[in-house]
């Protein structure tokens, strides 16, 4: 799968296993972080030509960026050890964004950073199941994971899947998120993957 850029932010449960195997303990993935967390990237909204740069990827999916900026609040995959982080802070008119982006290592532990953090998700703690349609938090979120890396994205407002998906396809993302998480403002998560590109609804695991 090609990869190239993106960003962050807070989400939920599951007692079941993933496409890539069990999931593995937090606990055993802790003491051997090596992740640099400390380590943000230097995007900035008064850097003109870095602004117009993302200007110009925005436009293409007809949203107007005004201004971008370090969001520098950790989030919960900050502490699992991943290989590198960014996080932004959008703003689209009367639309701010929060974008959060990890990469890891393997498939195992995108697939731990999920789960632990839907095990106790955002600062009421709240846990969700895989396929689970239940309000976590009242802004709007996605989440997207694939083989490497895990996404966050949170809007006050409303965040539209088919503009974020071509955003995501200029950037050669390919769709096939092995799990993507979409809830709307004040509503409930539903629960996605992708077959042969296909966005497919995710049932409730019973357990």
């Amino acid at each position: 799968m090609k990869h190239a850029f993106i960003f962050a932010l807070g989400l939920f449960t599951v007692a079941c296993t993933s496409k890539s195997g069990d999931v593995k303990d937090l606990n055993d993935i802790l003491p051997n972080a090596k992740g640099d967390y400390a380590q943000k990237d230097s995007v900035v909204s008064d850097n003109s030509d870095t602004l117009k740069r993302y200007q110009k990827l925005f436009a293409e999916v007809e949203l107007q960026l005004d201004s971008i900026s370090v969001y520098d609040e950790d989030l919960f995959p900050d502490r699992v050890g991943p290989e590198k982080t960014e996080r932004y802070r959008m703003v689209f008119g009367d639309e701010v964004v929060i974008f959060g982006k990890w990469k890891f290592s393997d498939s195992l532990r995108v697939s731990s950073a999920l789960f632990n953090w839907a095990d106790c998700f955002g600062p009421n703690c709240k846990s969700i199941r895989i396929g689970e349609e239940k309000n976590l938090q009242r802004n709007a979120f996605q989440i997207l994971a694939n083989d490497t890396v895990l996404i966050y994205m949170e809007s006050s407002t409303k965040l539209d899947p088919e503009k974020w998906d071509v955003y995501f396809e200029n950037l050669d993302y390919e769709l096939d998120w092995n799990y993507r998480l979409e809830q709307a403002r004040s509503g409930r998560v539903r629960w996605f993957n992708y077959v042969d590109e296909k966005k497919t609804p995710l049932k409730k695991t019973v357990i």
